[in-house]
């Protein structure tokens, strides 16, 4: 053979050529078959070689629901040689899930996607839905049953409402021969179901005997979900429907390893159409002007503290609301009381109230403006009764106070007149038991702190200088740590505030994570520049930062934090716009940044 020919041939062997890139192309993957009102399925829409689509967008009929699943899509390449030529080929898969609602014929699509400035869709695609009948009379008929109760059907915002599901499964009996399968798991087909607010509920499982039509008695697995739901909004909520699907055993198989496994089985169905609950709003007629929402039974409980005051002292004025629910009741709103606002100062911000025991305690700081006898208004609130359907008003007593003329003899400090004397002298009384009683550990205070050439010591400078070395910085950190408490408060100032954040990660309130996280970086703050150890507000921590030439733009994103936080405080809807789990990565990268930034 020809020495050249045989060199090509040997070539095209061992370098097959590479095949110009594919076409892109959409395809829409769906089960075959028809669907059951109520059914859900999962389907996918293959993008091949289109490089990276846009999220699709559907022409979706009225009796059919569709949702997408994963807003980036998986990603996969594959690469063929066949007969010396190479192919390549990517595919992007988006997951959808259609929900089957009414019977019919519908048709689905085109799905349309965009990728490198081209436009691809899929063709239409036949989807029926059917609705098999699900039988009637006896109960002890059908293999698998479902019953959706929801109590009370009409109510008040705010309130709570039931709602339960209870699903009968046959127990599955084979020539005569009771098997034991896992029914939530093995049986029911729990992808194909809807369970609608049911999904993340917790199933408790007991048995129960039903008859048939020719009285035969059945044993049949029961679980019963129960789910309490607080209603939100005004309007028309629905409960429902439900919709379950199980592939139910006919023949089962002994399996390699002794298990029964099931060999054959035929599709069982069973639905509950959907409750509607209607929420409705306090009237508006007859409305009083000290009502801010609170729907239930409640009393409420003034006290101030302390009742005997200097002029310019605060008084706590202490207001207990107790009854149910207590979630989202607000306070008195204190500037709604004129008579109030004329005697006593106070800041005009909503009141935050504090969850103790079975009463929500609002706290507020008010300072008398004039001296003598004084009271205490009473305080009217308004709630909203359901019960009665009627609006219910509590007015607390008035309480007595003394306010005492602001005393200056404790403001005065007498510095001492140098000039009286030369050489100023200090001189210690003893008045019991002189200091070191005063002291948990007296040898503590007796002790001579001041440096000494131990032994140690010694024996590291001789051993090496080096290790002298080291122990001198360690002992002489130490002892700057014990004297400078401010130098140590900014050692700690980093680990104290990641402790805070992860125990701020662990809090499952959101509100409650969110202040946790709030306090974390205004203690940080605190302890990194030395202010005092009260809380911070975001107007000093925006100063300090400024002034210790953190970054602006650094500082305007923890201040905004902050603020948003104090909105949560006293406006919990707020926390709906704020994700915890970004909130968490936010605080952590800035605690880093500030960390690499100049104190």
């Amino acid at each position: 053979m020809n020495r050249r020919l045989l060199f090509f041939i040997l070539s095209f062997i061992a370098f097959p050529s590479v095949v110009a890139a594919q076409r892109g192309s959409v395809e829409l993957q769906v089960p075959a078959g028809a669907m059951e009102v109520g059914e859900a399925t999962t389907i996918q829409l293959i993008c091949r070689n289109t490089g990276v689509p846009s999220a699709p967008e559907a022409v979706v009929p009225d009796g059919l629901d569709l949702r997408l699943l994963n807003t980036t899509p998986s990603f996969s390449s594959m690469t063929r040689i066949i007969n010396g030529r190479r192919s390549s080929e990517e595919t992007h898969t988006f997951t959808m899930k259609l929900t089957a609602l009414t019977e019919g014929t519908h048709m689905l699509g085109p799905i349309t996607i965009t990728a490198g400035g081209a436009t691809y869709s899929t063709e239409p695609r036949r989807i029926v839905v059917r609705r098999t009948d699900v039988g009637s009379g006896p109960d002890g008929d059908r293999f698998i049953l479902v019953d959706l109760q929801v109590t009370p059907r009409s109510l008040y915002v705010t309130q709570t409402y039931t709602a339960t599901l209870t699903i009968s499964i046959r127990k599955v009996k084979i020539d005569g021969r009771i098997h034991n399968f896992d029914m939530l798991r093995q049986v029911l087909d729990l992808n194909s179901s809807q369970l609608s607010v049911f999904a993340r509920g917790r199933a408790e499982r007991s048995e129960r005997w039903l008859s048939d039509s020719n009285r035969n008695r059945h044993r049949y697995e029961v679980f019963r979900v129960v789910q309490k739901i607080r209603a939100e909004e005004v309007g028309e909520v629905m409960v429902g429907p439900v919709f379950l699907k199980a592939n139910y055993p006919t023949r089962v198989r002994r399996g390699f390893f002794g298990r029964i496994d099931v060999a054959q089985y035929r599709e069982e169905f069973a639905r509950a159409d959907n409750i509607s609950v209607t929420v409705k709003a306090p009237p508006q007629e007859g409305r009083p002007a000290s009502y801010n929402g609170a729907i239930g039974r409640f009393t409420m409980d003034v006290e101030v503290r302390p009742t005997r005051v200097e002029r310019g002292e605060p008084i706590t004025l202490a207001i207990a609301i107790r009854g149910t629910p207590l979630g989202g009741v607000a306070g008195p709103d204190l500037t709604g009381h004129p008579e109030l606002a004329s005697r006593f100062d106070f800041t005009k911000d909503e009141m935050v109230g504090d969850l103790e025991g079975n009463a929500k305690i609002f706290r507020r700081a008010v300072f008398p403006k004039q001296s003598g006898h004084q009271t205490i208004p009473p305080l009217i609130w308004s709630y909203f009764d359901p019960n009665l359907e009627r609006y219910v008003t509590l007015e607390s007593p008035p309480i007595d106070i003394v306010v005492d003329p602001r005393s200056d003899s404790g403001m005065t400090i007498a510095l001492p007149d140098v000039a009286m004397s030369e050489a100023p002298e200090t001189r210690l009384t003893l008045l019991s038991g002189g200091i070191s009683p005063n002291f948990v550990n007296a040898d503590e205070v007796l002790a001579d702190h001041s440096f000494k050439l131990t032994t140690p010591w010694l024996a590291s400078m001789i051993a090496s200088p080096f290790a002298w070395l080291a122990i001198t910085l360690m002992a002489s950190h130490r002892a700057r740590i014990r004297s400078d408490g401010s130098f140590a408060r900014r050692r700690r100032a980093s680990s104290q505030a990641r402790k805070r954040i992860n125990h701020a990660v662990r809090s499952g309130d959101v509100p409650q994570q969110m202040s946790a996280l709030a306090g974390a970086i205004t203690h940080y703050v605190s302890d990194r520049y030395g202010l005092g150890a009260g809380t911070l507000t975001a107007d000093d921590v925006n100063a300090v930062l400024r002034s210790s030439g953190v970054d602006e733009g650094l500082v305007a994103e923890i201040v905004k934090f902050l603020e948003s936080c104090d909105a949560v405080r006293y406006t919990p809807g707020a926390i709906g716009s704020m994700s915890p789990d970004v909130a968490v990565a936010n605080a952590r990268r800035w605690l880093a940044r500030l960390e690499r930034s100049k104190a």
